[in-house]
This record gives structure tokens, sequence and C-alpha cells, in this order.
């Protein structure tokens, strides 16, 4: 998606206060009437063919409503919903993911790597990979994609033979420290946001994009764990807490202006 495609996408989530998911004529009306104010319609129409928005159509004088869909909604969250991804059930059981490929197949295990790391598995060394997720999906994405390369990896599910404490392997395989880091780094940048002056909007929309692309990095850190596997010290819910609080108030800041 086109950065100018993006950012519409993530100016309507805020307007519309996503923790309520309304659809209101006010609403819809003022960011419509904005947008094609900027030239900004061919990037809602595109948006509308992805999948991202939906309109209702002029009725009884109301005005075009633009709204987000769940896929909108999602992609804007950055992918992920954490509430739901912190909420899901853990059976208790870890799944390994180990490989062993020869350096002539550096490009296929750096692909492996990225991909692993994308379905939410940790680092425990090189070719070791640890989730608390059950891997049938991951596994059959990567048959697909990589054919017999697939048979490089295996999987194993089950738990520690040796008593090591789940903690303990939580902070093995993700850098929490660093996760901590950008999740203050974040935090930091809420405080910063504008609050009043001329041209409030765009400047709301200059801070919101540097607030999602510090969000994506503290999305692309954060396995967002079940809760019942969190470490000590993970700020994570605190970060997500104060990011509805402060884009209800850009939404609420940018529908005035």
């Amino acid at each position: 998606m086109k950065a100018k495609s993006e950012l519409m996408l993530y100016h309507l989530f805020w307007l519309a206060d996503f923790v309520l998911r309304p659809a209101t004529s006010r609403i819809g009306e003022s960011f419509g009437e904005w947008a094609y104010k900027k030239g900004y319609s061919r990037q809602i129409r595109e948006l509308e063919r992805l999948g991202y928005l939906e309109s209702t159509p002029e009725w009884r004088g109301a005005g075009r409503v633009v709204k987000l869909t769940e896929k909108g909604r999602l992609r804007a969250l950055g992918g992920a919903d954490p509430e739901l991804r912190w909420k899901r059930p853990w059976d208790g059981n870890w799944r390994m993911a180990v490989f062993d490929l020869p350096e002539e197949k550096r490009s296929v295990r750096n692909m492996l790597r990225k991909e692993l790391r994308a379905a939410g598995f940790g680092c425990l060394q090189g070719s070791v990979w640890l989730s608390p997720d059950p891997v049938e999906n991951v596994l059959g994405d990567f048959m697909k994609k990589r054919g017999e390369e697939s048979r490089t990896i295996l999987f194993f599910s089950g738990r520690p033979c040796d008593g090591a404490l789940d903690e303990d392997l939580v902070r093995a395989a993700w850098n929490f420290e660093a996760i901590r880091e950008a999740h203050r780094e974040y935090m930091e940048h809420l405080k910063d946001i504008p609050r009043g002056g001329k041209e409030l909007r765009e400047r709301l929309l200059e801070w919101g994009k540097q607030e999602r692309d510090l969000w994506s990095r503290c999305m692309n850190l954060d396995p967002l764990l079940p809760r019942k596997l969190w470490p000590r010290g993970y700020i994570g819910e605190k970060a997500w807490q104060a990011r509805l609080l402060t884009l209800r108030s850009a939404g609420a800041l940018a529908s005035r202006d």
C-alpha cells in the first residue's frame, strides 16, 4: 500500500474512535469533506477497492459516510489486536522449530528465520525457535512456499524435561529489554501530541505518522504473548492503554479542526 493511502487509513482509524467503533454521519462527513479538499479522493477509492474502507451513498442530504471495515481496523492497528492476542488461551505446551541448513542455503535460512519471526516465534538460538501457539498453519504455509526445503525443518510440541521455567524460556527467546525500551519511547512520543494552533489536523497527521512508525516497531518486537506468559516488568498493556486514550483525543481534536 502506498504511503499516502496508508496515512488516510490511519487517519480515519483514530477519527472513528476505534474502541467504540462508531460510524456517525458527523465523523464521516468531516473526514470526507476534508479529504476532498486535500485531494485524497483517489486514496479513499483505492482503500475501498482493497476492502479497508466502505462507504454509504448519500441519502436525504446526510452526505456520504466513510468508515473502516474490520480488515481496515486491523491494518491500522498494526496487523494485530493486542487485547485479543493477550486473551488467547495457552494449553501449557511449547512448540519448537528446529532446522539445519548448509552454508550454501544461507538465503533460505534467513528467509525461514524471517517467516518464523513474523509468525510469532522467538529465537532460542540461530536454528532453534520457540512459540506457545499451535504450528499447523505456519507449517502448512511454509510447505506451500518452500516445497522440498520444508523437509529441513522439524516441529516439536511439549514441555521441557529439565524443569526449565516458562518465564526463563520467554526471556531467552525474546528480547524483553528491547521491547520495554520500544514501549517507553512510544509512550514518550504520545505526550507530544499537538493540541491547538493553526493547521491542527495536518500537524496531527505528521505526529500520527511518527506514532504509527513507533507503534509498528513495538509490534515487530513484541510477540504479544498470552497473559499468563508475561514476564515481570512487561509494560505492553500500559503502552496500549495509553495509545487508546491518546488516539481518542487525536480523533476529537481532528474532528473539530
